[in-house]
């Protein structure tokens, strides 16, 4: 199990900040990858009163510790001399310019030390928000926010100078760090790309592959569904039309994507027509959140492997168990989340008081399972699920018929089963099974010969079309790129 290794792989520091170690990987380029780091400029805490510790209470986050942790991470990374550092968004608590301000600062010093930094931002770092306060007592006070040219001018130095081609309608960029490659950084904005930048990064990634380079790409929001039904259950998990995204980096000769947001470490598989041809959601959790995770990663010299590893922040200064404290606050959130979502009349929730305490705590022990990733290794999976489908079993027969207006008991099953065992997201073994904290993945590309697209969103039935994998269709059946008289098309 993870956890009963974490207190045996600590890296001590003099500052009391640990994270866990990895196994070494002498050649190739080393990068970094940090997500959702959520920090708030601590100036922003006036005094922590009663409106701050509300705010703590309803947030998994431990946005208390944020600038302990991103500190902390900033001169770990200054030690281990990292080649590139990626950031996935939500780098603020809410979009603060301040928050931002002390970010930058902090990522300024790694740039300065030779250290190339990439970021993207995330739902959490620009926009109205009214979230975006400072705390003093009982009392909050709204703060400036930041906006695409705060966040561009702030980043400057960690993508924005670098880019050697923009898009028009976001802050997506393109960089090449190192010879050979492609680093493709997209704008998901609050979850749905800016009309016009999905066909620019399909062009540019084409663009790219064409040219002999090989291509990553980085954005805050997921592509891929990681368990059952998890678009159904949380809209706003993934990038609307993830689906689309997926399938047009794909065919664009794109294999692996960093993604952060859903604040869990956990490693997508997914194919159109030929498993040979794989595109990997590599997600990771966020820092400020049990087990806070990041990933370590090794470029091969050829730029034909990425290979992954996982570490976590272990200690902190202020905190002497720290990986007990996080998974505490966790699990304590957790349940507040899960509780506030129960449809059940105040009376039916009385009758089944027994029932629902089993399935709260298990619901809890899953979700912790999956945070800490290879859920399907762990031997605690199989009870939680015996004993979650049992109990949602018994609440369905109580509730007869009514139970079909619950979509907990309609598609829960089959959720907790995929999210367990690492199924796929289709019931089938359509995604495979992969290792969500220590993989390779080969960034060799499957050419379709075909480097050129057009821009529609109507399709002539009478003409001929097919995927991109050469299977023919008399019409697309779904927004996604396709062929049609030798060249690619972004059917909306």
């Amino acid at each position: 199990m993870l956890v009963a290794v974490l207190a045996t792989i600590s890296i001590s520091a003099s500052n009391g900040f640990t994270v866990s170690s990895v196994s070494s990987i002498s050649s190739g380029k080393k990068i970094m990858l940090w997500t959702d780091l959520h920090v708030m400029n601590p100036a922003l805490l006036v005094n922590a009163g009663n409106a701050w510790q509300n705010y703590l209470a309803s947030d998994r986050k431990m946005v208390d510790k944020s600038w302990e942790i991103f500190d902390g991470m900033v001169d770990f990374a200054l030690a281990e001399k990292p080649d590139m550092l990626l950031v996935a968004g939500d780098l603020t608590k809410d979009g603060e310019k301040q928050s931002h301000a002390y970010v930058a600062t902090g990522l300024q010093k790694l740039v300065d030390a030779g250290i190339q930094v990439y970021v993207v931002p995330g739902n959490h770092d620009r926009g109205t928000n009214s979230n975006a306060v400072a705390y003093d007592g009982d009392v909050v006070t709204p703060v400036e926010v930041a906006d695409d040219s705060f966040f561009e001018q702030t980043y400057a130095t960690m993508g924005y100078q670098q880019a050697t081609a923009r898009d028009d309608h976001s802050l997506s960029y393109i960089v090449k760090p190192f010879q050979g490659l492609t680093l493709l950084c997209i704008d998901s904005r609050q979850g749905k790309l800016a009309d016009g930048t999905l066909l620019w990064a399909y062009q540019q990634a084409v663009a790219a592959r064409k040219a002999g380079e090989k291509v990553i790409a980085m954005m805050h929001h997921g592509l891929i569904e990681h368990f059952y039904k998890e678009d159904f259950f949380n809209s706003t998990a993934l990038a609307e039309d993830h689906e689309t995204i997926k399938d047009s980096l794909l065919s664009a000769g794109v294999h692996a994507v960093f993604t952060g947001h859903f604040h869990t470490s956990d490693i997508a598989k997914d194919y159109v027509d030929s498993e040979k041809n794989s595109i990997y959601d590599i997600s990771t959790g966020s820092l400020i959140s049990y087990p806070c995770d990041f990933r370590d990663m090794v470029l091969s010299d050829d730029l034909s492997t990425l290979t992954i590893q996982t570490r976590m922040v272990t200690g902190l200064a202020s905190e002497s168990d720290f990986s007990n404290y996080a998974k505490g606050r966790f699990q304590s959130s957790v349940r507040k989340i899960f509780e506030a979502q129960n449809p059940l009349s105040a009376s039916m929730k009385q009758l089944m008081a027994s029932n629902l305490e089993t399935i709260y705590n298990r619901l809890i022990e899953g979700a912790t399972l999956q945070a800490e990733g290879n859920e399907n290794l762990n031997e605690r999976s199989e009870a939680v699920i015996t004993d979650l489908t049992s109990t949602l079993g018994a609440i369905k027969n109580l509730l007869g018929e009514s139970a079909a207006m619950f979509p907990l008991f309609v598609y829960g099953e089959d959720m907790i089963a995929s999210m367990l065992t690492d199924q796929s997201p289709y019931l089938t073994d359509r995604v495979n099974v992969t290792n969500d904290r220590e993989l390779s993945i080969a960034l060799d590309h499957v050419n379709t010969g075909i480097t050129s697209i057009a821009d529609t969103t109507t399709a002539n039935s009478d003409d001929l079309w097919y995927t991109v994998q050469g299977v023919r269709v008399q019409q697309p059946t779904r927004a996604g790129v396709y062929v049609k008289n030798r060249k690619k098309m972004l059917v909306k």
